[in-house]
């Protein structure tokens, strides 16, 4: 009941806001990822050390306004041995305090509803909250480091999250990411994932006005999803901007 109050608190308090403050930004895109040798749950599939196909479709939103911003996703899963799941993240943050000068930019309260279901019937859904800074980092487009107290479904232990994000461009480069640690509990593993996408803006050579986006995606998960299983690959990535 904790965890169902929390989310409806959360979203109430993401929604209200927007209609009462000015937006500095929004942004909305789709993108396909397809790769190889990922490391999947063993509920589904039969072998979980060995390698396997997957096609990812995600659409996401991500917004800034006077009392914080919004950041969304939502990824459909297909792969090998019929495969399908689907996750999805919602993340609103809001401004505690702000500076003008610093490697700080401002300090915010961070809420992350994380919901994951899959074609086995597995489901769980985590509630994560803590504090975050925006930094101001040279040549960065943006960098954040935040904390999170993870509460999690399913009969799991609570653990704690460090999330970091970062993005820079050059030109029609660009290099962004996250960086997630949690540090496990007893009753499973501490799990470190290092996920940078690297693409190029072919819009302007196409005459589109937004972006599309081609690239490479590495994904570098160990004890994926608090397993046993380590997951490294390489996946091709297309992302149009709306």
């Amino acid at each position: 009941m904790k965890k169902q109050l929390l989310a409806l608190a959360v979203v109430a308090v993401a929604t209200i806001p927007a209609a009462h403050a000015e937006r500095y930004f929004a942004d909305n895109s789709i993108s396909v990822l397809v790769g190889g040798d990922f490391k999947i749950d063993s509920n589904d599939w039969p072998q979980t050390d060995k390698d396997y196909a997957l096609n990812t479709y995600t659409v996401e939103h991500v917004s800034g306004y006077s009392w914080g911003g919004l950041f969304f996703f939502l990824d459909r899963d297909q792969g090998d041995n019929n495969f399908r799941a689907s996750y999805s993240e919602f993340s609103p943050k809001f401004f505690v305090t702000k500076f003008d000068d610093g490697i700080v930019k401002n300090i915010n309260l961070a809420f992350t509803l994380e919901s994951g279901s899959t074609s086995s019937g597995y489901s769980q859904d985590n509630y994560l909250y803590g504090i975050g800074a925006d930094l101001a980092i040279p040549g960065m487009n943006f960098a954040s480091v935040t904390y999170f107290y993870s509460m999690n479904d399913n009969g799991l232990d609570d653990d704690h999250q460090i999330t970091l994000t970062y993005g820079a461009s050059w030109g029609q480069v660009e290099l962004g990411g996250y960086i997630d640690y949690s540090t496990g509990s007893d009753d499973h593993k501490a799990s470190f994932n290092f996920n940078p996408q690297l693409t190029y803006n072919v819009g302007p050579m196409l005459g589109y006005d937004n972006k599309i986006k081609l690239g490479l995606e590495y994904s570098a998960w160990h004890n994926k999803y608090s397993s046993e299983f380590d997951e490294n690959t390489v996946s091709a990535l297309i992302k149009v901007h709306m």
